[in-house]
């Protein structure tokens, strides 16, 4: 068999990677050269969590489809029993009042972000085998049972986030599976009746809302952020203030090598790298479509937009929440902000998009062209 590998989607990864890398850098290093071991502290962290994550990717990449699905509910167990060491005292790591994190010494890795990645196999899975039934509600409650034990473990994290967040992409592949529109409705009706009660419940999350609304008439508490952001962007001005030489991060930005690295970005390259950080995504959603276009069957085509969607939007949502665009919230820039369980996570998500891009590529060495269409599956049972 012929597999060619997808060298725009690499090219593209590795340019964010590299970027990421020099930006926590610059980020970080006077904060970690007073606090930590020295000025490489964050960097050599990240650095680390980059090549644990890509020899996953490069190991997930070589790994056939059918090896990835056999193993998903090994897979997905793991998470759901990582979700709940969560809560043992002991074993979790808090900070910030929230409790998402398994500690290992200086080692602290984040289930949930993984629990994505798995919930999403799961869902593509199912839907491949009930493709052509989404006409049945029934099908339809089965599919939604499949990421609520992952929502109910990970809201009690005070992670409402990436509970929307993994609620949001189970109904997006739901959505690209053939959902009835009606069906949708109601899930969207469901998610909105449930979802708001929980955001309110929360002071925090509140105080979120309403500094979004108006960041100016609470400026030194929930509204802080967004104005030290803008201050940094507007600092940059076109080109920036060069590498090295932003001052929100010195005396303003909190973390500034997390969350909002975007506006370190800003305030050192200037709006035009901030443009060529999105160019790079829009290329990866691009490239993430393509794959799914020309997958070889619907698993392949339901994980590839999905898994494509999720980085995307979560680009697209911390680099709207850095430009005050939305309501703030703890999502990293995939690739370039500092954190480990992240980095890992979307590095494997890149190694099963290239996995799914392989396999539509593959074909026999005397064969002219890959057969075309995807046969129906008419027994629901079968594998």
């Amino acid at each position: 068999m012929n597999r060619r590998t997808d060298i725009w989607l690499i090219s593209v990864v590795a340019a964010l990677v590299v970027l990421g890398l020099v930006m926590v850098f610059s980020a970080s290093a006077v904060v970690a050269s007073d606090r930590n071991d020295g000025a490489l502290y964050f960097f050599n962290r990240q650095l680390a969590a980059v090549g644990l994550g890509v020899l996953l990717c490069c190991l997930t990449a070589v790994t056939p489809l059918a090896t990835i699905r056999r193993w998903r509910w090994s897979a997905y167990l793991a998470c759901l029993f990582a979700l709940v060491l969560v809560f043992v005292p002991g074993i979790q790591h808090r900070a910030n009042g929230a409790s998402r994190w398994l500690g290992f010494g200086s080692l602290h890795i984040q289930p949930s972000e993984f629990t994505k990645i798995v919930v999403l196999v799961m869902m593509a899975d199912f839907l491949d085998r009930w493709r052509g039934y989404l006409g049945d509600w029934r099908i339809v409650l089965r599919a939604c049972a499949i990421p609520l034990p992952a929502l109910v473990l990970i809201l009690p994290e005070q992670d409402f986030g990436t509970t929307v967040i993994i609620a949001g992409l189970s109904g997006l592949i739901l959505f690209i599976a053939g959902m009835r529109v009606s069906h949708g409705a109601i899930a969207v009706g469901v998610g909105v009746a449930v979802g708001v009660p929980v955001m309110m419940s929360q002071q925090y999350r509140m105080a979120r809302l309403t500094s979004f609304l108006d960041p100016w008439a609470v400026p030194h508490t929930s509204g802080y952020h967004t104005i030290q952001s803008w201050v940094s962007m507007h600092s940059g001005g076109l080109w920036g203030a060069g590498l090295g030489n932003s001052m929100g991060k010195l005396y303003f930005l909190p973390e500034p090598w997390t969350d909002y690295i975007g506006s370190v970005i800003a305030e050192e390259l200037g709006l035009v790298a901030v443009g060529a950080v999105m160019f790079l995504f829009g290329l990866l959603l691009w490239r993430g479509l393509q794959i799914a276009r020309k997958a070889k069957d619907p698993f392949g085509m339901f994980l590839a937009s999905a898994l494509t969607f999720m980085i995307a939007l979560s680009a697209f949502f911390n680099l709207a929440v850095i430009m005050g665009l939305v309501p703030p919230k703890g999502l990293v820039l995939p690739f370039i902000s500092y954190g480990a369980s992240a980095m890992i996570a979307n590095l494997w998500a890149v190694g099963l998009l290239l996995s799914i891009s392989a396999e539509a590529d593959a074909v026999p060495a005397t064969a002219d062209a890959p057969a075309e269409g995807w046969p129906m599956r008419h027994e629901l049972g079968s594998t």
